[in-house]
């Protein structure tokens, strides 16, 4: 059970604090699941900066610029794997493949297909799979079309103030920035080669909202139904929390929603957090924002929103042809970030 960021992967970079964080809770909450099954002896890796995971049977020491290598020689030696990653720089997509490339050696990724991570990593080509399968997500528009000539050709003229840039590839709120106008993002990000890797969407008014869903073969099961408590401190974002089923209101909405994206995703598979904008002004209307092709910070309060163990259901879910979803709780979780 391999969590990037408590894993190394940054090993030869300093630590973000936020995502130190987000990154251990979700390995702690998934390895605390995992040992109650009594089904495996458990592999992970750490940062050499950082003790070692405690609930693990074993975890591997890495070294500045040993991820990689502690990573592929770990695959040999073990039957599934399961990840944590990030989408930015491409970095769930490529610990996946290599996941994939070892599936004639026995190993089963516990995630899904390379199409769907494909379009979870990348924020424009998910705009365009949920604009074609109809569901309301804002328009995205590339650095390129900011910068060209004479205006914003590409730009129609929106009623909207505000705007937010975007990495590409990024997770979470990291890299996310707000701008008081169209010409302020359009100075900003012609700076340093910034429309190569950003891209602009006008900002949504409304409640941060979120869902984890399980997928398999385009059908979709809701697990629960969270508000995000996000703060905005200086044209950034942070999440400072979430309410894990605190959008129970919006249930049946969010279940369609998840339906429509497990059939948009075909080869999705097991746990996916979807990142939504009720909108302030018709509440009827659900913006989603972003598609996470693997385990969210959410899931640290699943298992007593659910009142079972959701490690559980996700491995049913990924390796059960005929996967029956049981009858779950609906209880609400407060999750607090801290600093």
């Amino acid at each position: 059970m391999c969590e990037f960021i408590t894993g190394g992967g940054l090993s030869a970079e300093a630590l973000p604090e936020s995502l130190l964080q987000e990154g251990t809770m979700m390995r702690d909450a998934l390895l605390s699941d995992l040992i109650e099954l009594h089904q495996f002896e458990i592999v992970t890796m750490h940062d050499s900066r950082l003790p070692p995971a405690q609930l693990a049977h074993r975890s591997i020491s890495v070294e500045s610029g040993q991820f990689m290598d502690k990573f592929k020689q770990t695959l040999s030696e073990v039957d599934l794997v399961w990840l944590i990653a990030p989408e930015t720089d491409g970095t769930l997509i490529e610990l996946s493949e290599l996941c994939y490339e070892s599936h004639d050696q026995g190993v089963l990724l516990i995630g899904c297909g390379y199409d769907a991570i494909l379009i979870g990593t990348s924020k424009t080509l998910c705009y365009e799979a949920l604009r074609d399968a109809g569901i309301h997500t804002p328009p995205v528009y590339t650095g390129e079309d900011l910068i060209q000539a004479n205006g914003y050709a590409s730009v129609p003229k929106l009623s909207v103030s505000k705007w937010v840039a975007k990495p590409e590839d990024g997770a979470g709120c990291d890299g996310i920035r707000l701008f008081g106008s169209l010409d302020d993002l359009k100075h900003w990000i012609m700076q340093d080669d910034r429309h190569f890797h950003y891209l602009a969407q006008p900002f949504q008014k409304g409640v941060a909202a979120s869902f984890s869903m399980l997928c398999r073969n385009g059908k979709a099961w809701l697990l629960s139904c969270n508000q995000q408590l996000i703060e905005s401190d200086g044209g950034s974002f942070k999440l400072t929390g979430i309410k894990v089923n605190g959008m129970l209101a919006y249930w049946q909405r969010f279940e369609t929603i998840a339906r429509k994206i497990a059939r948009m995703l075909p080869d999705a598979l097991g746990y996916i957090g979807v990142d939504v904008i009720v909108d302030a002004d018709d509440k009827d209307k659900v913006y989603v924002i972003e598609i996470n092709p693997r385990l969210t910070t959410s899931y640290t309060g699943l298992r007593e929103a659910l009142g079972c163990n959701p490690a559980q259901l996700i491995l049913d879910c990924v390796l059960e042809d005929r996967f029956l979803m049981p009858n779950i709780a609906k209880n609400q979780v407060e999750i607090r970030m801290l600093g």
